[in-house]
């Protein structure tokens, strides 16, 4: 009986043995980047199982609220009152702007002889038993009345 062999040398086949243990061990004990590597995905895993809760308890407090759509209505009503008052707030201090330049434009120059006074004569205190001076500001109509229910 013949059998067919081949020479291999000492050299290489203590190297085979030596890394035939090595992927054994390797088997046995991950090594640190592959622990990691597991730990990593554990933990992703988990956090992606508690955003799932998370939507789920979302969309179910969703469901239960039918009442959310009036609710966004009445903010949507809250804010185009809050929108309108603020278009008047600004068209009023726009009107008293122009007022303003109005009633300087229409001052005579001030005398350069000596130095300012402190206030206008038409802001000055009242005469005791005397009419009340007149201002720039009783042309203004009065403010509007408050409305109730809003903020």
């Amino acid at each position: 009986m013949k059998e067919d062999y081949e020479v291999i040398p000492h050299q290489l086949l203590i190297e085979l043995k030596g890394e035939v243990e090595a992927l054994k061990k390797k088997l046995t004990r991950p090594d640190q980047k592959a622990n990691e590597l597991i730990l990593e995905i554990e933990s992703l895993k988990d956090s992606i199982h508690d955003l799932t809760e998370i939507f789920h308890k979302t969309l179910e407090d969703i469901k239960e609220e039918g009442d959310t759509l009036k609710t966004l209505d009445a903010v949507k009503e809250r804010l185009d009152a809050v929108v309108t008052q603020n278009e008047t707030i600004a068209k009023g201090m726009i009107a008293v702007a122009d007022k303003v330049d109005n009633f300087v434009q229409n001052q005579p120059a001030p005398a350069v002889t000596g130095p300012p006074p402190s206030m206008p004569p038409s802001f000055s205190a009242p005469r005791a038993g005397g009419p009340m001076p007149t201002s720039p500001m009783d042309d203004f109509p009065p403010p509007p009345p408050k409305r109730k229910g809003l903020f």
